[in-house]
C-alpha cells in the first residue's frame, strides 16, 4: 500500500495537521505507520526477531522437551511444532499490520469489534505478557544469582533475594529502554542479536566436543511420562506448537515497523523460527547430557566457569531483549483497546503501571519460574484459536482489504461495532477452538484423547476456529451489515 494511499484513507483527527504529530501517533499505534516511517528491513527485522526468540525460555522449553522425549525424537518435534506455530501466527499477525502498519489491535477491530478487541487483549496479552514478564525476569534474576555465585564460589539460590533483587531491576531496566521508543529497542537487537547467535554456535560445539552426535541421538529422555512413546512424541510436538503460537501477542505490531509485506512475513522464518530453534536443540542436548533442564544450571557444567560467567551473562541480557520488544507490543496495544482515561496517560507512566504486576509476580510468586511449562502450553488452547480466525477473516473473507479510516474513526457507529462492540461469531469461534484444544489435550494432567496421538490438540483448534468464523461470517455477518465484508 503506498505512503499517499494510506495518508488519504486514515482519520488521525489532530495528529493529522502535522507530519511530527502524525509520526508521534503512529509510533504510539493511534494511526497506521507510513512505509517512509518503517525501521526495519529485511535483515534488520531478522535481528529482531531473532533477539526476541533467543531467551533463556528456549533454552527451558528444549529442556522440557528432553523430559519427553530423547534427542533424535526431540529435534524432530522442535523443528514440527515451531514451523507450523509460528508460520500459522505469522500469517494471521504480520501480512496484515506489514501491509497497513496498522497496530495489531486495531486491525482486530475487523475480527471481534472494538469492545471484543480489549475483551481479546485481556486474554491474549495482559495475562500472557504479564507473566512472560515476571518469568523472564526471574530468568534474568537466576542467571545473575549464577554469576556471582560463580565470582564467589558459593551456591547459587534460585529462589533468594539476589534472584529477586536482579529480577525487579531487570523490570526497571526494560522499562526505562522501551519508555525511549523503537529507536532504542532497534539499537538493542542489532547489538544482541548476533553475539547470542555466536552464544548458541559455542555452546553447540561445548557440547559436542563432550558427547558424540551419534552417542547423544541415543541418549533417552529424562523423565517420559508415559510408557507411550508415541504419546510422548505428541506431547513434545504440541509443546513446541504452543511455542510457534506463543508469537501471536507480539509479531504483529513489530511487523508494522517492516518496510513492506514480504520483509514483515518472512524474517520470522528465520528469525524466530530459526532462532528459537536453534536454541531449543541446544537446551535439549544439554538437558538429556547433563539431566538437567535449567540452563542457568547446566551452562556453567558445561562451558565451566570463565565461560559459564559469560555465557550466563549474555542469556541474562537476552532476556531483557526479548522483554522490551513484547512490553513495547503490549503497551501500544493497550493504548488502542483502553478507555480513554488510559489513552492520557503519559506513555513512560502506563509503561510502568503495566509492570507493576509483573514486580508483584517476582516477589510474591517466584514458584511461577518452575511451573512455566504448564503455562506456555495453555496459552496456545487461545493462540492456536485467535491464528485460525485471524487467517481466516484476513485472507478468505476479506481479501486482504481493509479500511484504515473506518479502523481509526469512531468505532460506536462504525462497520466494526458489530453487536455492542462485540463480534459475537469471532468470540463465538474462539470459545469453541478453546473448547476443541482442551477437550483433545489437557495442558494441566496431560490428559489426552486417542485422536491427539495423530492431529495434536492445536492444529484442531486452529482449524476449527477458522472454519467456525468463515462459515458463520458468511451465514450471518453478509445479511447484518457488520463488519465492512466484501460483498463477494
Amino acid at each position: 500500500m503506498s505512503e499517499s494511499s494510506i495518508r488519504e484513507n486514515v482519520s488521525f483527527d489532530e495528529a493529522g495537521k502535522n507530519l511530527v504529530a502524525y509520526r508521534e501517533a503512529a509510533e504510539r499505534g493511534d494511526a497506521p505507520i507510513l512505509p517512509s516511517e518503517r525501521l526495519w528491513g529485511f535483515w534488520e527485522f531478522t535481528y529482531a526477531n531473532s533477539a526476541l526468540a533467543i531467551a533463556t525460555w528456549a533454552f527451558l522449553i528444549g529442556g522440557s522437551v528432553g523430559l519427553f522425549v530423547g534427542p533424535r525424537e526431540g529435534i524432530a518435534a522442535i523443528i514440527i511444532g515451531n514451523i507450523i506455530g509460528v508460520v500459522l501466527t505469522a500469517f494471521a499477525t504480520t501480512c496484515m499490520t506489514g501491509r497497513y502498519g496498522v497496530e495489531q489491535f486495531v486491525g482486530l477491530r475487523s475480527q471481534f469489534g472494538y469492545n471484543g478487541t480489549r475483551l481479546v487483549y485481556v486474554l491474549a496479552v495482559v495475562v500472557l505478557t504479564m507473566g512472560w514478564l515476571a518469568v523472564l525476569a526471574m530468568m534474568f534474576g537466576r542467571s545473575i544469582d549464577g554469576l556471582i555465585a560463580l565470582s564467589n564460589g558459593g551456591q547459587a539460590s534460585p529462589t533468594g533475594i539476589k534472584m529477586m533483587i536482579a529480577a525487579i531491576l531487570a523490570i526497571l531496566v526494560t522499562w526505562f529502554v522501551v519508555a525511549k521508543g523503537p529507536t532504542s529497542i532497534k539499537f538493542f537487537n542489532m547489538v544482541i542479536s548476533p553475539a547470542l547467535v555466536l552464544l548458541m554456535g559455542v555452546m553447540l560445539y561445548l557440547i559436542l566436543s563432550k558427547h558424540s552426535f551419534s552417542e547423544l541421538m541415543l541418549l533417552p529422555a529424562i523423565d517420559p511420562p508415559f510408557e507411550d512413546k508415541h504419546l510422548n512424541f505428541i506431547i513434545a510436538v504440541e509443546v513446541n506448537l504452543a511455542a510457534g503460537f506463543s508469537w501471536w501477542p507480539y509479531i504483529g505490531n513489530l511487523a508494522r515497523l517492516t518496510k513492506n509485506e514480504r520483509t514483515a512475513f518472512w524474517p520470522n522464518i528465520l528469525g524466530i523460527f530459526g532462532a528459537a530453534a536453534l536454541g531449543e536443540i541446544v537446551g535439549l542436548l544439554a538437558a538429556v547430557a547433563l539431566g538437567e533442564s535449567d540452563p542457568t544450571i547446566w551452562m556453567t557444567k558445561i562451558a565451566g566457569p570463565a565461560v559459564g560467567v559469560i555465557a550466563l551473562l549474555f542469556v541474562a541480557f537476552a532476556n531483557m531483549t526479548s522483554m522490551a520488544n513484547i512490553l513495547y507490543t503490549s503497551i501500544v496495544g493497550l493504548r488502542q483497546v483502553g478507555t480513554d482515561t488510559v489513552r492520557k496517560i503519559p506513555w513512560g507512566g502506563i509503561l510502568f503501571l503495566f509492570c507493576l504486576i509483573p514486580l508483584g509476580l517476582v516477589v510474591f510468586y517466584p514458584q511461577m519460574y518452575d511451573g512455566f511449562l504448564i503455562f506456555l502450553v495453555w496459552t496456545s488452547a487461545l493462540n492456536s484459536a485467535l491464528a485460525g480466525i485471524g487467517i481466516a477473516d484476513y485472507f478468505f473473507l476479506r481479501g486482504q482489504r481493509l479500511d484504515m479510516r473506518k479502523l481509526h474513526g469512531p468505532q460506536e457507529k462504525g462497520p466494526y461495532s458489530f453487536l455492542g462492540g462485540f463480534n459475537p461469531i469471532g468470540i463465538l469461534s474462539l470459545a469453541i477452538g478453546f473448547v476443541v484444544y482442551v477437550w483433545i489435550f489437557n495442558p494441566q494432567t496431560l490428559d489426552s484423547l486417542s485422536v491427539f496421538k495423530f492431529v495434536t490438540a492445536s492444529v484442531p483448534s486452529c482449524l476449527v476456529a477458522g472454519l467456525m468464523h468463515y462459515v458463520l461470517s458468511r451465514l450471518f455477518a453478509h445479511g447484518r451489515g457488520w463488519g465492512d465484508y466484501p460483498s463477494n
